[in-house]
């Protein structure tokens, strides 16, 4: 027997400590519910839960980046279904104006809801906003520059490549222009009569000054479309009062499609206005653009001009269309170059990593990318070219609409996999870090036993050495 060293004390209170750690570890985890409440509770799984914790974050952060494109084209696509109504109604417009039993009074009444309608149209398209940013203006599209201010690019497809482009305008686009050979008499009374205008009659009041003469004649060509000026014998623009100033009927649109006809019953009427028979009709004319097949097109891609648009279309859906001014070749012919950036668009965040976004693209709905900025249905020549340019405008905000709808058909699709895969990791996750209770119920009360019989154990090997003092008495 010993009393230096009491050794069944050592080995009790040994064990007991050690039952007692077990203990302490086990009520940790009931009272907080996790397995790992440190990092000595289990190192590996420490480092693959937070990474986990980190994931199943940007998931639900991604979900939510998701819902708010959601909801980005649902607002731009509830604007753009009010600007399809729109056009709905000017065309609905333009074959009531293409009937013969209208009048011109009919068919100008007409004009005015068209251009309230177009007004509309443009409006919308700077107001429409989401959280500030606004959406159908071209704020949410790819963004382009020219090397040339006279030539810019006004719409391009999704399947426009993010390069340079080179075009060569051979010829500027022209306004059909009429100038009258002389200038207005300013001796005798003006005959008065009736001139027809594209199709539009204007009356004018015998004995009208020149002043009155100019008012006329310029509000009633502007239902047709075209606007009347009046210009010195240089050429040079010119007030009614200058001396020996000339009338001036110009288109105004660009190209060979495009006219100016006068006609009257009254030569009388010409002769003082300074029109002669032979100066009646004008026409005018297509811009001239040629393709670099080596620089940014291929050799399958054709350009269809119109007046001052230029129309670019390949294989795949490719297609670019370029306004150019009319003092855009100085000289001979101007090479341009439009660059197609990749900035612009709104790219959603829809994954929990770098790189796992999703472009959007909102092109710009106002009456010049439709197509209808310049829609006039004053004459019945007029609303019949204006159905077709309204069906043309239908199928452009058709196909933003289809787009819009395809983003956000992918979009729903992108929130079901992020809150999938949130939910699977989180599974994962309890699995390495939440405390399965029963279990640890199990070994508390096993522990919380062992330490209360260590306890006791511990006592009686305290009293081991009294022992000795037996031996020492006898």
């Amino acid at each position: 027997m010993r009393i230096n060293h009491n050794i069944a004390a050592l080995k009790a209170a040994n064990t007991l400590n050690r039952n007692n750690n077990a203990m302490v570890s086990a009520t940790e985890r009931l009272s907080s519910g996790y397995k790992i409440n440190k990092a000595a509770d289990n190192p590996a799984g420490m480092a693959i839960s937070r990474k986990m914790k980190t994931q199943i974050a940007a998931l639900d952060r991604a979900s939510g980046n998701a819902a708010d494109g959601v909801s980005v084209i649902q607002t731009a696509e509830g604007a753009i279904s009010e600007v399809q109504s729109i056009v709905q109604r000017m065309r609905e417009l333009a074959v009531q104006a293409a009937n013969g039993t209208n009048t011109q009074e009919d068919r100008q009444t007409i004009q005015q809801e068209i251009s309230q309608l177009k007004e509309e149209i443009n409006s919308i398209s700077t107001k429409v906003e989401f959280n500030t940013k606004k959406l159908l203006d071209g704020s949410v599209d790819r963004v382009s520059y020219s090397s040339n201010d006279n030539v810019n690019l006004i719409y391009l497809s999704d399947e426009v490549d993010v390069q340079d482009y080179n075009i060569t305008v051979t010829k500027n686009p022209e306004k059909a222009n009429l100038e009258a050979e002389k200038a207005i008499s300013t001796t005798g009374t003006c005959p008065g009569g009736s001139l027809t205008i594209n199709g539009v009659t204007v009356t004018i009041e015998a004995g009208s000054s020149v002043s009155d003469i100019f008012e006329t004649l310029r509000n009633g060509a502007e239902a047709s479309n075209i606007e009347v000026s009046m210009v010195g014998a240089d050429g040079a623009p010119a007030s009614v009062d200058t001396a020996g100033a000339k009338l001036q009927f110009s288109s105004i649109e660009y190209g060979s499609s495009k006219s100016v006809e006068i006609s009257s019953g009254s030569n009388e009427l010409l002769e003082y206005l300074g029109l002669t028979n032979t100066s009646l009709t004008a026409r005018g004319e297509d811009a001239g653009v040629s393709l670099d097949r080596a620089n940014g097109f291929s050799s399958t891609a054709t350009a269809k001009v119109n007046g001052d648009i230029a129309t670019i279309t390949d294989s795949n859906g490719f297609t670019m269309k370029i306004r150019i001014n009319e003092s855009t070749v100085k000289v001979d012919a101007e090479t341009v170059t439009i660059s197609v950036k990749d900035a612009g668009t709104m790219k959603l965040q829809i994954g929990a990593s770098e790189g796992q976004t999703m472009e959007v693209r909102i092109p710009a709905i106002t009456t010049e990318t439709l197509g209808i900025t310049n829609l006039n249905l004053s004459t019945q020549d007029g609303a019949q070219e204006g159905i077709q340019q309204l069906d043309d405008a239908l199928t452009e905000v058709s196909k933003v609409r289809a787009k819009l709808g395809a983003y956000q058909n992918r979009l729903e699709h992108t929130i079901t996999n992020l809150d999938s895969s949130s939910l699977n990791l989180t599974d994962a996750l309890s699995r390495i870090e939440d405390t399965d209770m029963a279990a640890e119920m199990t070994k508390f009360t096993q522990y919380q036993v062992l330490v209360q019989a260590g306890t006791s154990m511990l006592s009686q090997a305290n009293e081991l050495p009294q022992q000795v003092l037996s031996l020492l008495q006898g």
